[in-house]
Formats: structure tokens, C-alpha cells, sequence
């Protein structure tokens, strides 16, 4: 077992590394093998193709994106000043846990505008929203479920761009932006 997980790690880590490196278009099951020191067989031993590996990376991605918002469950928000401190502080978690992603970057471009890997993307944005309807919801801030968790995938999406615009405007006037956006989902939510 630990032999497998080893392995596996081996394989993240070079398709990682050629993200980083070289972006989507240098991917490739070939590349990984060579890079991560294995034989082609054992690359598809694990992963049926290098979509599935990318998919493995997406849920790896999202999933530590996802963690800055559950970190905070004990905030208190009682007025829009609290809301936007929340909201600020997770976008720059959200920032961190991407920047520190090996090839989060060219990932998280990947997820967007690849139709295979979407769903990845927007399984754990729809998880998040029901997360952050009920965490909003048990703070008495709203009562209309329907109606928040519409704004809370809208907060998601505007959260997810401006991580990725961050990247490609090589993380000029980041607080600056930070800011804005914070303000923005504050407004979208509208609950004060």
C-alpha cells in the first residue's frame, strides 16, 4: 500500500511540475512517466489517461480551496464590516493555497475551459455554496435558501476569477483588488 501511494504521489508530482513548468499543452502521459521516473504501464496502471490525472489534481486543488472557507466557521458576522473581513480573508487564503498549488495556475485554467474537467470545478463550487447557505443561514442572516445560495455560487465564481486574473496580471495591486472583490461579494450577498 504504501508502495501504491508512493507511486501515485510520484506521478501527481510530475504532472504537477509540467503544469508549472509549461502549461496544459506540455502534459501529456508521456511527459509524466519521464519525469516521474516510471514505466508507461505503471502510469495507466493508476490513471486510465492523463485526464484522469488532471482530474485527481482539479479535486486536489478545489478541495484545499474550499478548506480556507471551512476553516472559518467560528467568525462571528453580525454587520457587513464582519462579512467583508470574512470575505477578504478567504480570498487571500484561497490566493496562498493556489500560488503555493504546484501548477494551481495553469489547473485552475484548466478547469475552466476544459469541458471534460468543468464538472470538477463546479461539483465543489456547488458544495461550497450549500456550505457557506447553511453557515450564513445559522449565523440568522438569511432565511431564504434558494435566494442566498444563488449568491453564494455567484460569490464563488467571482472569488475563482479573481484568483485566476491575479495570476495573469502577475499579482499587480493585489490587496487593491482583493479589496474590491471583497466589497463586491459583500454587495452580491446584500444582507445587511
Amino acid at each position: 500500500m504504501a508502495n501504491k501511494r508512493k507511486t501515485v504521489d510520484k506521478l501527481v508530482s510530475a504532472a504537477q511540475a509540467i503544469l508549472k513548468e509549461s502549461g496544459i499543452e506540455a502534459l501529456n502521459s508521456n511527459a509524466i512517466v519521464e519525469r516521474a521516473g516510471v514505466t508507461p504501464p505503471t502510469f495507466y496502471h493508476y490513471f486510465a489517461n492523463k485526464h484522469v490525472l488532471l482530474r485527481e489534481l482539479g479535486r486536489l486543488l478545489m478541495e484545499a480551496q474550499s478548506e480556507t472557507l471551512r476553516e472559518e466557521t467560528d467568525r462571528s458576522i453580525r454587520n457587513e464590516d464582519e462579512l467583508r473581513a470574512y470575505t477578504h480573508y478567504t480570498l487571500q487564503k484561497a490566493l496562498k493555497v493556489t500560488r503555493d498549488f504546484e501548477g494551481g495556475y495553469a489547473l485552475m485554467v484548466s478547469l475552466r475551459a476544459l469541458p471534460h474537467l468543468r464538472d470538477v470545478r463546479l461539483e465543489y463550487q456547488n458544495t461550497m455554496a450549500d456550505f457557506l447557505v447553511t453557515y450564513l443561514s445559522e449565523k440568522g442572516l438569511c432565511s431564504d435558501a434558494v435566494d442566498l445560495k444563488i449568491r453564494a455560487r455567484l460569490s464563488l465564481g467571482l472569488a475563482y476569477s479573481t484568483v485566476e486574473m491575479l495570476f495573469e496580471t502577475e499579482f499587480v495591486d493585489v490587496e487593491k483588488i482583493l479589496d474590491l472583490t471583497a466589497d463586491a461579494i459583500v454587495r452580491v450577498y446584500d444582507l445587511f
